[in-house]
């Protein structure tokens, strides 16, 4: 069994906790890894991860605290933990743990443990034939990961998986780039060439067109899977019962059941996705996770709890627990009716975002958000694309962007890269409208 023995780490901390605390959960996260960083073009760095993180949480009388701890030393610092509980206040975010309801799980695949356990990305580099994309930059991620729980209410759970990451930025002339990403928790060489292909043909469709900068105003916008996937992500975190709780949230709970977003929008958060790699059976606080939609046709149908959201807002713990606060584990976002030759069409005149980095909120309570366009941004017009633009400032709210979504691509992509955190499978996106500012 291909394991990194997690599950001792978390015992013997929880032994050292048992006793001195009523309730405790121990949650120890293990990764080998291996990294590929490509820069013009060539693959010039390979780093290896193999090494364990530790998060204890323990409560006592309503006070509650979590921390890391030193895998290799525990009793130190469970000592210490313990000391300083006992100093804290109640807190409001206290809930007693949960009875554990989830299951152990194995989601791996042979190709990508042995890169992530030897370190050789070889066989990858060749099927993904990196040599032949050009001038590009980026990075290529085979990983094994395995999570393993332990409770005072008697949990006792293992996770394990694989992850095939990447992300490729292509080059073209001086000023004209493009770039895609895949994920995928089996070693899917079809789908990575697939993402490089796109970056490629992105800078070059740029790169052959002429520069025309974007004027201030308000735009119909086709969102790219990498820009749709870092916006609706901070969707779904302002639908998670922390984001809530602390009012970083458009989102409140008697909205539960309403429109909030056009019906051709369907929002799942997808733990049992064995497509990527957020899977897993079981939350931080042992209850079983299972898919549910977020939004579906555009009415807001859950909210994402722990046990202590849920005893805060009303509602019930969904499964989504992290140690302390609750998260989404995979996002899936359901297609639309746009083949992908039609989208441009569709879209009609307007901009065609394909990627994106540096989103920030001005306001949290009202999704009131700007993020900057990168790579190739292409001038829209009766279909067709007639200028490549410079970098601009795309601009909203969040509940005014969902309610814009006019239709979705048919196409789902797997995208995970920096300014998409969580595995997300899902397609472009047209909007009817977002503002658009100077960079």
């Amino acid at each position: 069994m291909k394991s990194m023995e997690s599950i001792r780490v978390a015992e013997e901390v929880a032994s050292r906790l048992k006793g001195r605390v009523p309730e405790y959960a121990v949650l120890v996260s293990a990764e080998k890894s291996v990294m590929l960083k490509l820069a013009n073009g060539e693959a010039t760095v390979t780093q290896s991860w193999n090494g364990y993180t530790v998060t204890v949480y323990v409560a006592d009388k309503g006070r509650l605290m979590v921390s890391s701890v030193d895998a290799k030393t525990p009793g130190e610092a469970v000592e210490k933990t313990a000391t300083i509980l006992g100093r804290l206040r109640e807190s409001p975010l206290y809930a007693p743990l949960p009875e554990p309801t989830g299951s152990s799980y194995e989601v791996l695949d042979d190709k990508i443990y042995e890169a992530a356990s030897t370190g050789d990305m070889s066989r990858i580099v060749e099927d993904l034939e990196l040599d032949q994309v050009g001038n590009a930059a980026g990075m290529v991620l085979a990983a094994f990961r395995e999570r393993s729980l332990v409770t005072s209410t008697g949990a006792r759970l293992e996770g394990r998986v694989t992850e095939f990451n990447g992300y490729i930025r292509v080059f073209q002339g001086d000023d004209a780039s493009g770039q895609w990403s895949w994920v995928s928790t089996a070693y899917d060489p079809v789908t990575a060439k697939k993402a490089v292909e796109t970056a490629k043909r992105l800078a070059e469709e740029c790169a052959r067109l002429p520069r025309r900068r974007v004027e201030p105003g308000e735009y119909r916008v086709l969102l790219s899977p990498m820009v749709a996937g870092n916006l609706l992500e901070s969707v779904v975190r302002a639908a998670t019962g922390g984001s809530i709780v602390f009012g970083f949230s458009f989102i409140t709970p008697d909205k539960v059941g309403e429109r909030i977003a056009s019906e051709k929008l369907t929002i799942i958060d997808a733990p049992r996705s064995g497509r990527l790699p957020g899977y897993s059976e079981f939350d931080d606080e042992g209850i079983a996770t299972y898919d549910k939609p977020i939004i579906r046709h555009g009415v807001l149908e859950n909210i994402l709890h722990n046990s202590k959201t849920a005893k805060l807002l009303g509602g019930k713990t969904t499964g989504n627990a992290g140690i302390l606060m609750p998260r989404p584990f995979n996002i899936l976002v359901s297609p639309g009716s746009l083949d992908d030759n039609d989208m441009l069409e569709a879209l009609g005149d307007g901009l065609y975002a394909t990627n994106n980095w540096y989103t920030r909120f001005q306001n949290p309570a009202e999704g009131l958000f700007s993020t900057v366009t990168r790579d190739a941004l292409f001038i829209v017009e009766n279909g067709r694309p007639v200028a490549c633009s410079p970098r601009v400032r795309l601009t909203g709210t969040l509940p005014g962007m969902i309610s814009a979504v006019e239709d979705l691509g048919k196409t789902l992509w797997p995208i995970k890269w920096w300014e998409v955190n969580v595995p997300s499978l899902l397609p472009h996106v047209l909007v009817s409208k977002i503002g658009v500012t100077s960079e």
